[in-house]
């Protein structure tokens, strides 16, 4: 995009935009690189050529981004013309072209247009406030819903304790008195899914605080992706979606009880899609290369809806189930990221989704 044809300048009269456009600076941004941060004096206001910002705002350890900036728009208006200093942070989500356009002869150009200008003006700041004003009573909706689930995740965590090592202890004994194979595997499943079932009631309980606590050990892909398999063998019975585990033998640390609640829920997500969808599959593959860990669960499904396509990672985000809770993904997230590492996906209609989890290694 063309500087000079930005919708900002629109308003302004033919002397005024010629002004506004001899002082702007043209500015080039990498993935993950500030525009500003929270605090900063506002010394500019930036109009938005190619890519997209993510505002950006800090509560403690964490960070949550209130919205995304297109090319076309603008941002740092509002604290150009209060004069205090940027309320949130602006980062590029990718490869960014902005046009930076300084306060102090903003504001002069300001003063002698016309008062219609200067009212649209107005108008356009208080659409943004309003924006801003529906993200700030979404996110206290948000943390009002992580309390109650808090409550509930620690009131699970009491109930379910005595009841599920009841369950596990029998399993044991079962299996003391009967070494045949079939039997040894189901106690085993048995177990597993007891320790499955405390597991997610004490996520939910962290992650109603904040926070993702890891047990790192050493395994390996195969044996991974074996638990995976041991675990969902109930999927094959139930319907006829076809699922394949894929590993390359590879020594890796990760939190494996964590990481098989990641792809269980991916899984779950992709045979919830593939109902309709004949000859159904999941494909789950896991290998290491230059000390990366990466992990792909990949489905031939109707892919993911573009009512939540970009926002399937946040918290209470839902699409087609009656009985979902839209915290599955969110949970997800924050798993991957307590690793150090990053989950991507790639969808498109009737063609499928991949999501791609990468980990770093100890070299």
């Amino acid at each position: 995009m063309d500087a000079q044809s930005h919708r900002f300048l629109n308003s302004f009269s033919p002397s005024g935009r010629e002004r506004l456009v001899a002082c702007m600076m043209r500015e080039d941004f990498s993935e993950g690189d500030y525009l500003f941060r929270e605090g900063d004096v506002a010394d500019g206001i930036y109009l938005v050529l190619d890519g997209q910002v993510e505002i950006v705002r800090t509560a403690g350890n964490n960070e949550k981004i209130l919205d995304c900036i297109e090319p076309g728009d603008y941002l740092g208006e509002v604290a150009v013309l209060d004069g205090f200093g940027r309320s949130t942070a602006a980062r590029a989500r990718e490869k960014l072209s902005v046009a930076k356009i300084p306060r102090a002869p903003l504001l002069e150009v300001l003063a002698a247009e016309p008062g219609a200008l200067t009212l649209g003006l107005f108008h356009q700041v208080l659409g943004h406030l309003r924006k801003a004003n529906d993200l700030v009573v979404r996110e206290v909706v948000h943390k009002e819903k992580l309390s109650l689930v808090g409550e509930m995740a620690s009131s699970l965590m009491h109930d379910l304790r005595n009841p599920v090592s009841a369950i596990r202890l029998a399993a044991d004994l079962i299996n003391l008195s009967h070494s045949d194979e079939k039997m040894v595997r189901s106690c085993e499943r048995i177990r597993l899914q007891c320790d499955r079932i405390v597991d997610m009631a004490a996520e939910l309980l962290e992650f109603s605080k904040g926070e993702t606590r890891l047990e790192l050990s050493p395994t390996t892909t195969t044996a991974f992706l074996q638990q995976c398999k041991t675990l969902d063998e109930g999927f094959g019975g139930r319907s006829t979606i076809k699922i394949s585990f894929e590993a390359d033998p590879a020594e890796i640390e990760i939190d494996s009880t964590r990481l098989l609640r990641v792809v269980q829920n991916l899984m779950t997500n992709a045979v919830e899609a593939l109902k309709a969808t004949p000859d159904a599959r999941v494909d789950i593959r896991a290998w290491v290369k230059s000390s990366t860990f990466y992990l792909t669960v990949k489905d031939n499904g109707p892919g993911i809806p573009a009512a939540i396509k970009n926002r399937i990672f946040e918290p209470f985000v839902t699409h087609g189930k009656s009985d979902g809770t839209g915290l599955g993904m969110a949970i997800v997230r924050n798993i991957v990221a307590a690793h150090g590492g990053i989950i991507t996906f790639e969808s498109a209609p009737d063609k499928g989704t991949s999501f791609l989890i990468t980990l770093p290694q100890r070299v």
